[in-house]
């Protein structure tokens, strides 16, 4: 029986860790309407940060600035409206071409972004490759489900040149889905599980010496 005891006690102290503490995968979403072609991979740095990184796909040549009205660089929404904050972002681009507030796109009917980041330069003659990475931070917390699709059905929108030269809009409008290796215990959460393991063995020689 006091065996029994400790490995119900071992269980839920493993049951307790992994339960909230589990690395998570990533989150992909791939471009179906429009000019095409690229991904968007959420990845979860910690509670606070999601790290975004867009990367043109095959029948995408670069990421331009078509400059014909509202063509966002790259749009995106999340629930809420919260207040975030970019931290970081890959050049070419700079955290002064991040605009935190809302854009109506005049993309294929893309509808109206929460917030945008501008391709830098003027005209397709500034065009680059990618991919674009940057970091979300969130005080209150931010997840990978954060990100929604607006009231046109868009969760991302990249303003890119095709493989046969043509600028303009693409847009994501279905939802991601998980990717990447199965989940795995998370550093500290393997030491905190150690720890508990020795406590409960420590119940169980208190028991016995009694």
């Amino acid at each position: 029986m006091k065996l029994q005891s400790l490995s119900r006690a071992v269980f839920a102290v493993a049951l307790t860790v992994f339960g909230g503490t589990i690395a998570k995968a990533d989150t992909i979403f791939a471009s179906s309407q429009g000019t095409c072609c690229f991904n968007v991979d959420l990845h979860q740095v910690d509670t606070n940060n999601v790290q975004v990184t867009v990367s043109l796909t095959s029948g995408a040549q670069y990421f331009v600035s078509s400059g014909s009205g509202n063509h966002p660089g790259f749009a995106f929404n999340l629930d809420g409206t919260p207040t975030v904050s970019v931290t970081s972002i890959s050049s070419p681009w700079a955290l002064s071409d991040v605009t935190l507030s809302p854009i109506t796109s005049n993309g294929p009917s893309m509808g109206t972004f929460e917030y945008y980041i501008s391709n830098p330069g003027n005209g397709s003659n500034a065009h680059n490759d990618g991919p674009l990475v940057f970091n979300l931070f969130d005080a209150s917390g931010i997840s990978t489900a954060d990100f929604i699709a607006n009231s046109s059905g868009y969760y991302f929108s990249a303003d890119i040149m095709n493989a046969a030269g043509q600028t303009g809009l693409s847009g994501i409008n279905t939802p991601g889905t998980p990717s990447g290796p199965s989940p795995v215990p998370e550093p500290a959460s393997l030491s905190l599980m150690g720890t508990g393991i020795l406590a409960a063995a420590g119940l169980l020689r208190r028991k016995l010496s009694a």
